[in-house]
């Protein structure tokens, strides 16, 4: 399953939790520290997403709450309409992870992650809530996951896209890679973008 993932970033994907963290499938946090002590604390929006008519904003995760809404937006998505099993849906890599999320009217109704690896950066587990659809969300999380990927250095991002939303990737400069593929239980197909 993860093997076009592989090919993308040229190496094997691990879902080991970092030393010292231990791992509960879906939060890996110190013992005695932040959860996801990767992230880095953001009190405005990130450059280029203050709100629009539509009222939402994008920015890194910066609480334990923001956290825990981002995976129940995940597990609505992913699981409840689409039929992922959770075990699928919970990889082990959210440690790894930046985490984007979409605030309107102070609910998270969007989440992104980003999983670094040298200069490529894995875009995945990107979520919208139902009720906050066609309003610009996913398109405004790309292009602040571009600039993430650019500030830390990275120059390619790659992903498994759904076949459906293939045009929404392909709209914010992605290409696909190869054939499509099934992973849980849903057509997908690797894609690429250069910076």
């Amino acid at each position: 399953m993860l093997e076009p993932l592989r090919e993308l970033l040229g190496t094997a994907a691990t879902s080991s939790p970092l030393p010292g963290e231990e791992d509960n499938g879906y939060l890996s946090r110190p013992a005695d520290g932040p959860v996801c002590g990767k992230l880095e604390p953001v009190d405005t929006p990130l450059a280029g997403t203050s709100p629009t008519a539509a009222d939402f904003e994008i920015r890194r995760i910066t609480t334990r709450a923001e956290m825990e809404a981002a995976f129940v937006l995940r597990y609505e998505v992913f699981c409840v309409e689409q039929g992922v099993p959770r075990s699928e849906e919970r990889d082990g890599r959210d440690h790894d992870a930046t985490h984007l999320i979409a605030l309107q009217n102070g609910a998270v109704v969007g989440t992104c992650r980003l999983v670094f690896v040298g200069t490529t950066v894995q875009f995945s587990r990107l979520a919208v809530a139902l009720t906050a659809r066609r309003q610009g969300i996913a398109a405004a999380m790309l292009r602040v996951a571009d600039e993430q990927t650019r500030a830390r250095g990275a120059n390619r991002l790659v992903l498994h896209a759904q076949t459906y939303a293939r045009s929404l990737y392909e709209q914010a400069g992605y290409v696909a890679r190869g054939r499509e593929f099934v992973e849980a239980a849903i057509e997908h197909v690797a894609m690429e973008k250069l910076l």
